[in-house]
Formats: structure tokens, C-alpha cells, sequence
């Protein structure tokens, strides 16, 4: 057992709180002056505003215009720039006659634009304490913008027209070459007419292709009608001229005659009576003339009828082969024709396109002429600048609201200061309260005795020789970090299970199924169930091995060896100096003895008795506020 000097400090708390009273109250209020005499000394802001329309109203049987935002926007950049700027100072200045100063930056700032959603309506505003100077300084802009706008309209529209008509000139010039080339070209090709037929040679190309398409057609028709002649003579069928036609279809018609007259004679008599009667017999006579005469023509028609398909025939044949050496010879001057009119054609494809440029160049001026606000839309003033009549700011309540949340912030923030700067020079001594021990009761009134006096001389007596609870050693945070990071397995798995709350009875009592690293949470076999740290956790996610732990004995062996060996300052190093190192991180952070009791599990009165020594001022945070890791993340 060893005795810790206590002393009994004097707090005065009805002192201390008539200062912080004083300091608070006197600190507000002073804030809350300065800052509310700033709040209504500010000079009250007004606004003009007026309205622009940036395209022209439509007719009654059109539809309105749809918003263009990129228009829009230019416009918002014209009306700011230096420009606008600079000639609404001008304006202003002819206005005024030189009585006040304007100057392009100052309006700039009053100046703002906003465009109305879904139109091409523009708002125009100035703000600033003087009223009437803003009417005027609107209707100034306004007007300067649309004096502006227009000079550079009709400047713009000169400038391009200029650009057309040159344009146009060349554009002519060009048209006119391009015609007296096709002229020349024409003439040199023998190329009479844009129409390919209306020329000589294309036509006698024409006509050529169209007589040897003929010739073709007669040479097969006679070399078909020849075939068909031999096949029937062949065959032994009648044939005969194309002249001798009709008479021998007359023969033919009086022998069939015959032939039916002597069938009709035989059904009736016999042989020998035909013969004998003179009239019957004459039909027999004249069946067999006619049939001696078809004879005779059909024998010399054959002869003529293939002379005549054999004549018709090689003609037919000699016409092809004229008309193919006709077309032979004429096939390099109809290559020549069209090649030269295919390059007529394409410069009078050249010479449409030159004037179809012509044209649009033509459409161009006469739309800046006669369409003008096509291209430049025109400004309707929907309402001039107006006079405002009252401010739009400041919001003096507001603000002076905020004003004094600003200084009561501040008064408490000094307060705050002064507390811990006071606490800074006086640093907390622990009391016998803070060490949970408590003066019998014979012994109050010569401890207020004592103490009195303190108050007034500012200056009292020590009590010493308090009895303390012995306890483990404490270690360094270095010390132990040493400790962890220079050891091997299971070494280091024990300096950090340690630095957990656990003690060496409890991790030799785990297993690998104990600690799960993805919920951070170690489960001690029948007794709790804790929040993992950092160190704890990495180790898990390397694979350490937390199973066939060596004794407890053992493992307080292996760390006295490891620091003796590694040359630790500290005289008494194993586990529970470790562990009470650790317990001790999480006392000075303030954290609750109940709370401790879920991380260390139970612990005996006295040991909570001295660590309840090194408790801070403010102790009691929740369990959320504490930092649990002595061992910094890896």
C-alpha cells in the first residue's frame, strides 16, 4: 500500500458564477448593440425594373414565337458589356447635362437581367438607394441598348450586302464563261443540241442499231422459213410459190369437188356401167387432170418456193454483215460524240450549280432587304423603367435577428474561452471525492474548518496520507505498440486481444469460431459478448491463428522474456500490466464504469476504485464517443 497526497480545492461557485454572469451578459450585450446600430444604419435598396420583348409580335393567324434560350442569353450579354455600358454613361450624362458623375462600373453592378421561363421575354432591374436615379439610369440603358443594337443591325446588313453583291459579280462572271465554253465545246464536237437525239452522229448511231436489229430479225425469220420449206419437202407435203398460191388452192378446191362427185357415182353404179355411160366416165377423165396438173404445179412450186427462201435468206444475210461493218465503221466517231457529250453534260451540270449559287445569292439580298428582322430580331419595349416605392432590402428583422443569435453565440463562446483558459492555469488536482473516499463524520467540522479559511486566504491545507489501492503497473502506449509490433505469433495475437478488454484466462479460452471479422465482434465462451478493435481484426483478415493457446502460465512468461529481451524500461511487464494500460485509455476518455464493465467484463470494487482515480472532469460519455482502439489501425 502506498499514500497519495490529497488536497481539498477550493471551487467558488458563487464567485465563478457571478463572473461568468458578468462576462456573458456583459459581452452580449455589447455585441448586441454594435451589431443592431450596423443593422439599421444600412442604407435602404430599391429596385427599378422594365421588360423587353426581343422578337416582334406575330400576326393573328401565326403562332407565337418558341422561346430561343441561346438568343436569350446572347442579349443578356450584350446589355452588360462594356458597350451598352459606356453609352448609357454617355446618355446619362446629355441627360443630366454633366450635374452627376456616372461611371460604367457602378452601373454595372445596380444593373442585373433575367429572362422569363418558357418566352423571349427579358426582365431588366437596377438596384440602389436612390430611387429616381434608378428610373433613370433604366430608361438611359434601355435606350442606349436599342440605339446600339440598331446601328449594328444596319451596319451588319450594309456589310453583308456588300458581301453578296461581290459574291454575286463573281458568281455572274463565272456563269458567263462557263457559257461560252460549252459554246466553243459544242462547236468543236459537232454537239448541236443539250438532246443526245437532236445530233448527227448520236441519231446515225441510232439508226444504224435499229436497221441491224431489223436485219437480224428478217435473217432469222428467212433462215426459219428456209428450214421449214426443205422439212416439208421432205416429207412429201405440197408446197409451192407464194405466186402459184392461189391457183393451186383453186386446183385443189375443184379436185376435192371431183373427188366427192365420183364417191357419190361409185355408191350408186358399178365399174362397168361408169365405163360404159359416157357422162359418168367424164368425171373419172377430169378427177384425173386435175390431179395430173396438181402434180405438175406442185413439183415446179417446190423448186421456186425454196429458190425464193433461199434467196430471201442470203439477203437477209448480206444485210447483217453490211450493217455490221457500217456500225464497226462508225463505232470510233460515236465513242468520240459520246465522250465529248458526256463532258458537255457535266459542264452544263457545272453551269446549273453556278446558277442555282447565283440564285440563293440573289434570295439572300432580297431577304436582308425585305426580310430583315428574319435575321435580326427586333426589341419591343413591353414597359419602361418604373419608379419603385419602397425598398426591397434590407430585411431589417431578419437580420437583426440574426444579429443577436451572433452575439449571444459570441458571448457564450467567450464564456466558454475564459472557462478553459482559467482551467488551463489551474489544473484539476484530484479531490478526496475523486478518490471515493469520504472524512468520517467527527472529522467534518475540522475539514471545514480547514477549508473556510482557503476561501478567504486563497490558500488552505493538504490531506495526505489517504490510503491507496495498490494495482498493476501502467505501461506506455509506446511500450506496448513495441511490444505488439515486434513480437511474433501468438505474441502479438495476445498484445492486441489484451488491448481489447480481454484478460489471459478468457483468450486462452477461445477459439478461431470466438471471433468474427466481419460483424467485429469477439464472443468470450459463457461470459460476454464485445466490440472488436482494429488491430484485432486486421489480425483476423491475415489468417492469424487464435487456437492451441500454450498456458496462461506461458504466455506471461513469453512477454516478461520478449521485453527484457527487447530492452523495455518498464521493471514488471505481462499481461495484466497490458490490460490495465489499456483500461486505463479508455477511463481518461471519460467512458462509463458500466460501460467498461461490457468491455473488461466484471471487475473487483477496488480495482474500480483506482481507476476511478484517473476519470476526467467530464466523465460519463456515451459508449459511441469512445475511441476503443489503443492499437492504431495497420
Amino acid at each position: 500500500m502506498h499514500e497519495q497526497t490529497v488536497e481539498f480545492r477550493p471551487v467558488l461557485r458563487n464567485t465563478s458564477r457571478i463572473s461568468r454572469s458578468k462576462l456573458f451578459f456583459a459581452v452580449f450585450l455589447i455585441s448586441l448593440a454594435v451589431s443592431q446600430t450596423a443593422v439599421f444604419m444600412q442604407t435602404p435598396q430599391y429596385r427599378s425594373s422594365a421588360t423587353l420583348l426581343t422578337t416582334s409580335a406575330t400576326d393573328l393567324d401565326q403562332a407565337s414565337p418558341a422561346a430561343d434560350l441561346q438568343h436569350l442569353g446572347i442579349q443578356t450579354e450584350i446589355l452588360l458589356g462594356s458597350a451598352i455600358m459606356e453609352a448609357t454613361v454617355e446618355r446619362l450624362q446629355e441627360v443630366t447635362r454633366h450635374a452627376e458623375s456616372w461611371e460604367p462600373q457602378t452601373l454595372r453592378r445596380q444593373f442585373s437581367v433575367s429572362a422569363e421561363p418558357d418566352t423571349n421575354l427579358l426582365h431588366l432591374y437596377a438596384d440602389g438607394p436612390e430611387p429616381k436615379r434608378l428610373e433613370l439610369a433604366l430608361d438611359a440603358w434601355i435606350a442606349s441598348y436599342l440605339k446600339v443594337r440598331g446601328d449594328a443591325t444596319a451596319e451588319n446588313s450594309d456589310k453583308l450586302a456588300g458581301q453578296l453583291h461581290g459574291q454575286l459579280e463573281r458568281t455572274e462572271r463565272q456563269i458567263a464563261e462557263q457559257r461560252r465554253r460549252i459554246e466553243q465545246f459544242g462547236m468543236q464536237h459537232n454537239i448541236l443540241s443539250a438532246e443526245s437525239g437532236d445530233n448527227q452522229a448520236h441519231a446515225r448511231l441510232q439508226g444504224l442499231n435499229k436497221a441491224l436489229n431489223d436485219a437480224l430479225a428478217a435473217e432469222v425469220g428467212s433462215k426459219a422459213k428456209l428450214d421449214t420449206l426443205s422439212a416439208a419437202i421432205s416429207e412429201g407435203r405440197p408446197v409451192v410459190a407464194e405466186s402459184d398460191s392461189q391457183a393451186m388452192a383453186v386446183l385443189l378446191q375443184q379436185a376435192e369437188k371431183l373427188r366427192d362427185q365420183m364417191a357419190e357415182i361409185e355408191g350408186r353404179f358399178t365399174a362397168d356401167y361408169i365405163a360404159l355411160n359416157p357422162n359418168l366416165n367424164r368425171v373419172r377423165e377430169q378427177l384425173a387432170e386435175i390431179e395430173r396438173k396438181i402434180a405438175a404445179k406442185s413439183e415446179q412450186g417446190q423448186h421456186m418456193a425454196l429458190q425464193e427462201a433461199q434467196n430471201a435468206y442470203l439477203a437477209a444475210k448480206q444485210s447483217v454483215a453490211s450493217l455490221k461493218a457500217q456500225l464497226n465503221a462508225h463505232k470510233q466517231a460515236a465513242a468520240e460524240y459520246a465522250s465529248g457529250f458526256s463532258e458537255q453534260q457535266a459542264m452544263q451540270q457545272d453551269l446549273a450549280n453556278l446558277e442555282t449559287v447565283a440564285q440563293g445569292i440573289k434570295q439572300r439580298l432580297a431577304d436582308i432587304d425585305i426580310k430583315q428582322r428574319q435575321t435580326y430580331p427586333q426589341v419591343e419595349v413591353v414597359s419602361w423603367a418604373s419608379l419603385p416605392d419602397r425598398p426591397i432590402g434590407p430585411d431589417y428583422p431578419l437580420e437583426a435577428g440574426w444579429a443577436a443569435g451572433g452575439s449571444f453565440a459570441l458571448a457564450l463562446t467567450v464564456v466558454l474561452l475564459w472557462e478553459f483558459l482559467r482551467r488551463a492555469e489551474q489544473p484539476e488536482i484530484p479531490t478526496a471525492k475523486s478518490l471515493g473516499w469520504r472524512p468520517p463524520a467527527q472529522a467534518q467540522p475540522a475539514l471545514e474548518a480547514a477549508y473556510y479559511p482557503a476561501q478567504n486566504g486563497l490558500a488552505g491545507p493538504t490531506f495526505a496520507a489517504l490510503p491507496a489501492v495498490d494495482g498493476p503497473t501502467e505501461m506506455s502506449r509506446n511500450e506496448v505498440l513495441a511490444l505488439y509490433r515486434g513480437s511474433e505469433p501468438p505474441l502479438n495475437a495476445v498484445v492486441a486481444l489484451l488491448c481489447n478488454g480481454l484478460s489471459l484466462a478468457e483468450i486462452v479460452s477461445l477459439s478461431p469460431d470466438c471471433l468474427n471479422a466481419e460483424t467485429l465482434m469477439i464472443m468470450v465462451p459463457g461470459q460476454r459478448n464485445l466490440p472488436m478493435t482494429a488491430a484485432v481484426a486486421h489480425l483476423c483478415r491475415l489468417g492469424a491463428h487464435f487456437a492451441e493457446w500454450p498456458r496462461a502460465e506461458a504466455l506471461d512468461s513469453l512477454l516478461c522474456s520478449f521485453a527484457i529481451d527487447f530492452g523495455l524500461p518498464t521493471p514488471q511487464v505481462n499481461a495484466e500490466a497490458i490490460r490495465h494500460t489499456y483500461l486505463l485509455y479508455l477511463v481518461r476518455q471519460g467512458i462509463k464504469l458500466t460501460d467498461l464493465n461490457k468491455i473488461a467484463g466484471a471487475l473487483s470494487s477496488e480495482r474500480l476504485q483506482l481507476l476511478r482515480r484517473y476519470s476526467p472532469a467530464l466523465a460519463g460519455l456515451p459508449f459511441q464517443a469512445i475511441d476503443l482502439d489503443f492499437i492504431p489501425p495497420a
